[in-house]
């Protein structure tokens, strides 16, 4: 199925990762100014710790906004690092953003996290990020 047919569920009873090996990320340190950053603490090589940056944007006043304040903003930034053949390191990284108003229900921003994560592993979606093709 291609991108123009995606399907997803929409109000699943719950979403989660199976199978697979636990991986903990621990805090480096306190958050500062709205962002945290967790890596893997088990990483024998620190050139290449996993990690996730994530950065937290409450909503401000904003007189131009349609109910006077800006939106929140949530994002995390999985950052894993590779040792290329040449002996360099490249980061591939992939990041997960959300932005919803202030009169968002608590089950709203709940469809917004079960449909995110659909798209970060639902069939119809996982072709475009392994090939780059649209179709």
């Amino acid at each position: 199925m291609s991108l123009a047919n995606a399907g997803i569920v929409t109000a699943p009873s719950s979403i989660a990762a199976s199978g697979g090996t636990a991986v903990t990320f621990v805090s480096n340190g306190s958050p500062s100014a709205g962002k945290l950053n967790i890596f893997v603490s088990a990483a024998t090589d620190l050139r290449l710790r996993r990690s996730i940056d994530v950065t937290v944007r409450p909503p401000s006043a904003n007189v131009s906004a349609p109910n006077g304040y800006t939106q929140a903003r949530i994002s995390f930034l999985f950052k894993k690092p590779k040792l290329l053949a040449n002996g360099k390191i490249t980061v591939n990284t992939s990041r997960v953003e959300f932005a919803y108003d202030v009169e968002t229900t608590q089950a709203e921003i709940q469809d917004l996290l079960d449909t995110a994560s659909q798209i970060c592993f639902d069939a119809d979606f996982t072709p475009t990020t392994k090939t780059l093709t649209l179709s």
